[in-house]
């Protein structure tokens, strides 16, 4: 079995959201998108999304927030520039979902210019522009503050220690959201003197070693934690330090590797209760059954029903490319459907995805197929 099983019996006993269940009150909604960030949040009907995950999770991303009944975000926050944090940004940008407003740490490194930061670029599609934060800045939601506490220095080191960590206060209780904090940024935010205690923790970086700390742990004191990890992906996660860290503190942890599509926290009158999200698998037998490097081709068989794959996408694991079907796309019974790039020979594909090189030459590079609700279908290497 993957991950923890100190916490597996915790979330066998809960329940699957029911469809259509509209979001209320306060609650946060931890995706379960390997080991990457993406978190959607809510406030008496305020939304955001805090980090965007990878682009392979926009389909789970869009069928949670349905599931949610969310239909905008106002606002999206992106802790650091991590491709596990940012990488959701490109297709949330050239979606049809309404966004408020672009928030952003103001403190990065790996970024040299503030006109090349992903978010920037991100919000200059749709002719916006991006607010960056650091400690002592604030965001005023209905009843609610979110209140940025760090960074407070910048780090030329480490992009996780230029995390943006925000409080957020509800007359409901409190949520500590901490990006990928590692020591250093934990260091400068104890040292602060800020008061940290609250109800629930978005743990830090994964629950790696190299985060949350047993002082942190005593500061916070959380009553139910959340940790957005894959041990699959990132096998030291989530450490079995923090694990016990957080369990002499009394809090609650969820892991969303439990569940396949997140865990949902809902905090009312100080006191938090967590349930996993779960995604229908798709029934579908189509398959990649192909993936050529040299000719940047992939091939696709379908030994089942006839299948319409609006919503359907491919995406690589290499290079993060993704590629949405064109509406109306039908591959039949017993039909194959091959998927060629601007490298291709021309003529000799049925799709073209309008990109170049998507499969790696020289390194193994993994070909996804996704269903409509961001779940996997079929994967394939390209041999190498």
């Amino acid at each position: 079995m993957r991950g923890c099983s100190l916490f597996l019996s915790l979330l066998l006993l809960l329940t699957p959201l029911a469809l259509g269940e509209q979001a209320e009150g306060v609650w946060m909604l931890a995706v379960s998108a390997g080991k990457a960030d993406c978190i959607l949040l809510g406030v008496e009907g305020w939304t955001c999304m805090i980090d965007t995950g990878h682009a392979r999770s926009m389909g789970k991303v869009k069928a949670l927030m349905d599931l949610m009944g969310v239909d905008h975000l106002d606002a999206v926050f992106v802790t650091h520039t991590d491709s596990d944090h940012i990488g959701g940004l490109d297709w949330l940008a050239d979606s049809d979902i309404p966004i408020g407003a672009w928030y952003a740490s103001a403190m990065y490194t790996d970024i040299k210019s503030e006109k090349k930061h992903p978010m920037v670029k991100a919000a200059k599609k749709r002719g916006e522009s991006v607010t960056f934060l650091r400690a002592g800045d604030s965001v005023t939601l209905p009843n609610a503050t979110l209140t940025v506490l760090a960074p407070i220095q910048l780090n030329e080191n480490d992009e996780d220690d230029n995390s943006l960590v925000m409080m957020l206060d509800t007359a409901q209780g409190s949520m500590l959201l901490t990006g990928d904090m590692e020591g250093v940024e934990e260091a400068q935010l104890l040292s602060s003197g800020q008061y940290l205690k609250c109800d629930v923790l978005k743990v830090p970086n994964h629950a790696d070693d190299d985060a949350c700390s047993e002082s942190f742990v005593d500061a916070v004191q959380p009553k139910l934690a959340v940790i957005c990890t894959d041990t699959a992906e990132k096998p030291e996660t989530p450490d079995p330090r923090v694990l016990a860290s957080l369990a002499t503190a009394g809090a609650e942890t969820y892991v969303t590797q439990e569940a396949t599509g997140g865990i949902l926290v809902r905090l009312e009158g100080g006191v938090p209760s967590a349930r996993a999200l779960e995604l229908e698998a798709p029934q579908a037998q189509v398959q990649i059954t192909d993936v050529i490097p040299g000719d940047d081709l992939i091939e696709l068989h379908n030994p089942g029903e006839a299948l319409a794959l609006d919503g359907w996408y491919l995406w690589s694991s290499r290079g993060g490319e993704l590629f949405p079907f064109p509406e109306g796309t039908v591959i039949g019974t017993g039909a194959s459907l091959t998927v060629g790039t601007n490298t291709t020979k021309e003529g000799s594909y049925d799709l073209l995805w309008d990109d170049k090189k998507v499969v790696h030459r020289s390194k193994e590079d993994v070909l996804w197929l996704y269903a409509p609700n961001g779940m996997p279908v079929s994967s394939l290497s390209n041999g190498l």
